[in-house]
């Protein structure tokens, strides 16, 4: 059996290191990459790119052919490979302390003509950098002790992370010491059960992605949910990596894993309930009231939800516009059973990504992008087993992983998930007692995707009252029916990790998905439905789930809101206001340098006197006869003193940053007036 080990690592910056985030913003054209707290962060994909690296040019030394295959079939079975091999090494991305303060600083560069010293056009960039004197830390996991003097080779030989490597950026010093898989174990974890269910709340320490497609593109789009045949996969691989005492295939087959829904932020717990948000929650579209720009353009009040299913909405609130149904990544939660419902969307970022070729193939790099859950996103999910022995078993055997003293691989590139809570739980597919239904008008909700087949084997794109009664398995009335839907379809997708080849496509009733069925007596069909934990095909993977008679979904009255407030934006005035200014630079001007070099002496000045000591210094230039001071003469400098005074609060650091860029937008500014000259006179 391989026994896994945890090792905290720290990484302490040396000199100035960029990680470079693919974007810019403003005048900055690189920034770092930054987590979900918006501190900087450096990526373990980023980190083990690096280790790959520095371990070809380890195989690349070695003298014998068989120490060349020996070492690299051992970084192969470390970091993984492109033929189907997982990594060995799994870890979470170098994170700074929350507390820190102002880690980043801006260096600007610029590239010189052949030569000489005289700068290229448009070559000046402004770079963000994370400040030498910054310490990271992150967590690894190495699933095979044997691995570990590889591991600390290719750490050792790690000097420099990042960006401008080849010119003194990056230099770091790394350590690492013995530690644990979450620095508070669940260890209120117990086997004991009287319950046939277990309901797990998730941790992602990494950011997820969850591929929605068979055939990604330049950007993999993810879905913001785990599905059920995704966990069970999960499950199923830690079972084999950890041994044969963990192997029960008879407890596999009696399992069903739910889908892993997302939390709202601030749910620290298990929840009462949550579930994809129906869909015959309709919400209206925002709009701006008694102005001529568009609702984006000033804001709006919450917009409301109502419930399609129900009643038709008064005449006063009725509209012309259509509404809109919710999106894909929208939301229900109660915290507890009398509690109001919550409605959110996780946090999804797009991230962009160079995948570097292995060495040796003669392949460029490629640059695509990925979407992620944010990292510390909680998940909430639901097992079901056919008997208590069979819940008792599991959780004893899977001890170690449910009292967060290991991690679960899920997702692209296995990233790492904890249990963070373990909790025996009752299902119950109805929000209200059996005895206590009404006898007609009631709600079937899917809240996961539904896989059905026709009589010919094709695949349902609906749900009529004759199939649900052959789901129920009883006779159908004829005054019973459907007397409101809302249904839509979903691909899905899989992967067979024997064969490393995709599954079929299958179609799916998507989760979410609502029909009303009306009729005197068709409670029965709701109680023989009740008696089914699920519908349709692969309910071990956690298809076909629902809850009857969960809707309307009664949302909490939204707050009366004042009539929006135009507000001005202040960045576009500071355009604007550089714009004219610099329209007025007329006769005898400043070069490019001189300009640039007061662009830059404004952006490095620390207060409002340093600005104003540069301004009389321009427009006493041409007084002093000094070489290029006549330049000045027709420089707008009582006009930019005007601009400059004109804030609101002299004495806030963002009213003395916008005078800064006030001065940097106007040289910008000056700069593309004078290319179009130039290029009207050519």
């Amino acid at each position: 059996m391989k026994t896994p080990i945890f090792l905290s690592l720290r990484v302490e910056a040396l000199e100035d290191l960029h990680t470079g985030s693919g974007m810019g913003s403003g005048d900055v054209d690189a920034l770092v990459q930054r987590d979900r707290h918006n501190l900087p962060v450096i990526r373990a994909s980023s980190l083990k790119g690096l280790l790959r690296k520095i371990g070809e040019e380890l195989v690349s030394l070695q003298e014998e052919k068989s120490e060349k295959q020996s070492l690299s079939k051992e970084l192969d079975t470390l970091l993984g490979s492109q033929k189907h091999v997982r990594s060995a090494l799994r870890m979470t991305s170098l994170h700074v302390p929350k507390d820190l303060q102002n880690p980043t600083l801006i260096w600007g560069s610029t590239q010189y003509q052949e030569n000489s010293r005289v700068p290229k056009e448009d070559t000046l960039r402004f770079i963000e950098y994370v400040a030498a004197g910054t310490h990271f830390e992150a967590t690894i996991r190495l699933a095979d002790s044997h691995l570990r003097p590889l591991l600390e080779r290719l750490l050792n030989r790690m000097d420099r992370i990042g960006g401008q490597r080849n010119r003194g950026g990056g230099l770091v010093k790394v350590s690492f010491l013995e530690g644990s898989a979450v620095k508070n174990p669940n260890t209120a974890c117990k086997i004991d059960t009287k319950c046939k269910c277990v309901r797990l709340l998730l941790k992602n320490l990494e950011p997820l992605c969850l591929p929605m497609t068979g055939y990604p593109g330049n950007l993999i789009r993810s879905s913001s949910f785990i599905r059920g045949q995704m966990l069970l996969g999960a499950l199923m691989a830690w079972a084999i990596e950890n041994g044969s005492q963990y192997q029960d295939l008879t407890l596999f087959q009696r399992l069903s894993v739910g889908d892993a829904l997302p939390l709202p932020e601030g749910q620290t717990t298990l929840a009462d309930t949550v579930l994809p948000i129906p869909l015959s929650m309709q919400i209206e579209k925002p709009k701006a009231n008694k102005t001529n720009l568009p609702w984006w353009a000033v804001g709006s009040s919450s917009p409301n939800v109502f419930d399609g299913l129900g009643e038709e909405r008064e005449t006063e609130e009725k509209t012309k516009e259509k509404t809109k149904r919710p999106g894909a990544h929208d939301y229900l939660c109660r915290a507890e059973v009398n509690d109001p419902w919550t409605k959110y969307t996780p946090t999804i970022s797009v991230r962009l990504r160079n995948a570097t070729p292995e060495e040796g193939t003669g392949k460029d790099p490629e640059l695509f992008s990925m979407e992620e859950i944010a990292e510390n996103t909680l998940f909430q999910t639901e097992l079901r087993f056919e008997n208590h022995d069979d819940a008792y078993k599991f959780k004893e055997k899977f001890l170690p992983l449910l009292s967060g003293k290991d991690w679960l691989a899920v997702g692209r590139e296995g990233r790492p998930m904890v249990v963070e809570c373990v909790s025996d739980w009752e299902p119950s597919s109805s929000k209200i007692p059996i005895s206590k239904m009404p006898n007609q008008d009631w709600v079937l909700t899917l809240t996961s995707d539904l896989i059905l087949r026709g009589e010919y084997l094709g695949f349902l794109d609906d749900l009529d009252i004759q199939t649900m009664c052959e789901l129920a398995g009883v006779q159908k009335q004829v005054k019973w029916g459907i007397a409101k839907s809302v249904v839509e379809t979903e691909p899905v997708y899989g992967f067979n990790a024997n064969s490393g080849l995709p599954r079929a496509p299958m179609l799916a009733l998507r989760r979410g998905s609502c029909w009303k069925v009306s009729g005197n007596g068709s409670h029965e069909l709701a109680k023989k439905l009740l008696k089914k934990e699920a519908l349709g095909e692969r309910t071990q993977e956690g298809f076909g789930r629902f809850l009857i008679d969960a809707q309307p979904v009664v949302l909490p009255p939204l707050v009366k809101k004042s009539e929006p407030v135009l507000i001005q934006n202040r960045s576009e005035a500071l355009f604007r206001t550089a714009r004219e200014l610099a329209g007025k630079i007329k006769g005898k001007h400043p070069s490019v340098s001189q300009l640039q070099g007061l662009r830059e002496r404004a952006l490095a000045a620390e207060n409002l006197e340093q600005l104003k000591a540069i301004l009389d210094e321009i427009e006493t230039a041409p007084d002093r006869r000094l070489q290029g001071g006549k330049a000045w003469s027709d420089f707008p400098v009582q006009g930019l003193r005007e601009a400059l005074g004109n804030v609101q609060n002299p004495d806030k650091k963002e009213e003395f940053d916008e005078r800064r860029q006030l001065i940097s937008h106007l040289v910008q500014w000056w700069v593309l007036f004078e290319r179009e000259q130039k290029r009207e006179q050519k």
